[in-house]
């Protein structure tokens, strides 16, 4: 009998790139199915929101899911909306897997780095034990998922599995985040010449290829302990404006298209945070793509190549 996996949030930047990864492998044991607020027509898709509860239900009660992928969730920073879409459709989903019995069900959380928030300056390298001090709502609303998760997990003994994702790249990422307005800056500057416009350069992030975060996803839900949080990242940073001159040379962008605007820099900007990777590596799960290698693809999908 062929495994049921439902991807929550299908149609969003990780969503999509979890589905391509699957249909690359052509598993005919797999069968996927798609869950997105966004009105579209495909196969096994279904239109609903997860803060709606008798919708999700609705949809894990028919297909009796062995797997279900969290991706779905906001970060707006606006404190109702992102505990709506981040804490309640999370406990909606765990829920609904407790009123249908289905116990050998799977169900892996994503979470956020933004869970630690304002760490102290002595330390860089932070592991899933460090103290979570978030300093915006979506940090709040994910700290609430997690700990929503794991109350759950301590109640009911349910198969969870909690991820927190550093910085990730990959083309189509949203323009909220550095990667994302960079990309958006750099396809306006092809096609018209315009300023690259940043923020603050100088802090230090720990990047990971949305190839690299979808092999963790799956190997922290085939391999990983229910209960346990795991990072992911790739356990090394590079400041900011050091990646920003790697896309100036593999695009080839004049250096005089590039401004600071000090508008976009954040009252808290945490100088580096680096993810101890250390128990997703005990699984066996390595990072294979380098910045280069990404930035290389971001640039193939800008020019169609």
């Amino acid at each position: 009998m062929a495994k049921k996996i439902i991807i929550v949030g299908s149609e969003g930047f990780i969503g999509k790139s979890f589905v391509d990864y699957y249909k690359r492998l052509d598993d005919s044991n797999i069968e996927l199915y798609l869950v997105d607020i966004v009105p579209i027509k495909k196969n096994n898709y279904y239109n609903a929101n997860a803060s709606n509860f008798e919708k999700i239900n609705k949809i894990i009660q028919k297909i009796s899911p062995d797997e279900i992928y969290n991706f779905s969730g906001s970060f707006s920073n606006v404190f109702k909306t992102d505990y709506q879409n981040n804490v309640i459709a999370t406990k909606n989903i765990i829920e609904s897997i407790l009123l249908n019995n289905l116990d050998e069900c799977k169900i892996l959380i994503n979470g956020s780095a933004a869970e630690y928030g304002l760490i102290q300056k002595e330390d860089s390298i932070i592991n899933e034990d460090y103290p979570l001090n978030p300093i915006s709502f979506y940090g709040l609303s994910k700290v609430f998922q997690t700990y929503l998760a794991k109350t759950y997990f301590l109640m009911d003994d349910i198969n969870i599995y909690i991820t927190r994702p550093f910085n990730i790249i990959g083309y189509g990422i949203s323009s909220k985040l550095f990667i994302g307005r960079l990309i958006n800056e750099i396809k306006l500057n092809i096609k018209e010449k315009r300023k690259i416009t940043l923020g603050n350069l100088s802090n230090e992030r720990d990047y990971i290829d949305i190839e690299d975060l979808i092999s963790a996803y799956v190997k922290i839900i085939r391999k990983g302990v229910p209960g346990e949080i795991y990072n992911i990242g790739s356990r090394s940073s590079i400041k900011t404006q050091n990646l920003l001159k790697k896309f100036i040379e593999i695009f080839e962008i004049d250096e005089k298209y590039i401004e600071i605007d000090k508008s976009f820099i954040r009252k808290f900007d945490i100088p580096k945070i680096i993810a101890d990777n250390t128990k997703l590596k005990e699984l066996g799960w390595i990072n294979k793509i380098s910045l280069e290698n990404s930035i290389q693809k971001i640039k193939s999908s800008i020019l169609g190549l």
